[in-house]
């Protein structure tokens, strides 16, 4: 059965593997898209903004539909079996896309708990860049907190105390060919949870 992701994306798998997969091929062959219209910088770009301007507000208030206009208009309600069988979501969680990278960056919620997810973008690089925003977040900074990475990825996990409630960020990410990994692409989550600080 044909997956959802290799029917939207067909035409750039595999020059998308061999760039992630080290750059094998020579530089006037590599294609900088994961498809046609979306770069790896674009859709890391979106993974980091749906973090930063959304789920984390989502998480700590009322849910994406709680946020202002704004921001709930970056993103679109998906009820695709495909698409929330790829991004992970459970029967009771609600599935959005963003709009920014449609197919490509999607997020999954439940009260207290948002989940986005990035298909493309090299995996470490994405990570830390995410977490090193987190750090310098103004006022109210997040802190990295130690801890062991997931097992074949990178990983880093974050956490402030802001308004009464604990905000935790795990962000995980595996690149293609590493164990366990199935996807042909880098995937990068990161899982916001919020919960009364004392």
């Amino acid at each position: 059965v044909t997956s959802w992701l290799d029917k939207t994306l067909w035409p750039a798998v595999a020059l998308l593997a061999a760039v992630l997969m080290g750059l094998a091929l020579p530089a006037s062959a590599q294609r900088e898209a994961i498809s046609s219209a979306l770069s790896p910088e674009v859709a890391a770009e979106a993974f980091t903004d749906a973090v930063l301007n959304t789920c984390i507000s989502a998480a700590a208030g009322n849910g994406v539909s709680g946020l202002p206009p704004g921001v709930r208009s970056r993103l679109q309600s998906s009820s695709d079996a495909e698409t929330r069988r790829q991004a992970g979501a459970t029967a009771n969680e609600t599935v959005w896309d963003v709009l920014a990278a449609k197919g490509v960056v999607v997020v999954h919620e439940r009260p207290g708990r948002c989940v986005v997810s990035v298909y493309g973008p090299p995996a470490m690089q994405t990570v830390m860049g995410l977490a090193g925003r987190l750090t310098a977040q103004q006022p109210q900074p997040f802190e990295r907190l130690v801890s062991a990475p997931p097992p074949n990825g990178y990983g880093q996990s974050l956490m402030k105390i802001e308004n009464g409630k604990r905000i935790m960020v795990q962000l995980a990410g595996s690149e293609p060919g590493a164990p366990g990994h199935k996807s042909r692409f880098s995937v990068v989550t990161a899982t916001v949870f919020a919960t009364p600080a004392g």
